[in-house]
């Protein structure tokens, strides 16, 4: 059966294949491993698709095409770094997106990940403190969307309304 999470795995195989990292590994693996750690089915979902437009001649209206949910599109606008765009600019627009900035964590969390690496260049440490800053100033703003996204769908006690609903307390 043909799936949404199938379709991203096959594309995203499909567009990296023959790719390495640079350390030399199938650059697909790293693809799976941002796309495992997604809690939700869109954060899988641009997990397997977030490099797929930097590094293919694929537009967002292809994937469009391909039947992937409009938020996960919009995830993917926020997540693909455009040519001569500085990091920093970078990182701004990947911050203006609840499921890009879930991603990009996840995606970061595997390049930082140092346990595979044999010896580090002095390039690699300047990407890596780079990386580092991003990745501390999207995961505070990823505590805050997950919270948003926990009130908003688990309805409290307080007569089934969620909490947005809930009116505060009187003093």
């Amino acid at each position: 059966m043909d799936n949404l999470l199938e379709r991203a795995v096959r594309l995203a195989a499909k567009v990296h294949k023959g790719q390495v990292d640079r350390f030399g590994q199938p650059y697909i693996l790293h693809v799976l491993r941002v796309m495992t750690r997604g809690r939700t089915l869109d954060e899988q979902l641009l997990g397997g698709l977030h490099d797929v437009l930097e590094r293919s001649d694929l537009t967002l209206a292809d994937i469009a095409s391909k039947g992937f949910p409009p938020e996960v599109l919009r995830g993917l606008e926020h997540i693909t770094r455009v040519p001569k765009e500085t990091y920093e600019t970078y990182i701004d627009r990947v911050a203006q997106n609840s499921l890009a900035i879930r991603v990009k964590v996840h995606d970061l969390s595997d390049k930082m990940d140092l346990r595979n690496v044999g010896e580090l260049s002095v390039a690699d440490l300047r990407r890596y403190n780079k990386q580092m800053a991003a990745y501390e100033r999207l995961k505070k703003l990823e505590a805050i969307v997950r919270a948003e996204i926990t009130l908003l769908e688990k309805p409290r006690k307080n007569g089934g309304k969620p909490a947005s609903e809930i009116p505060a307390p009187k003093s």
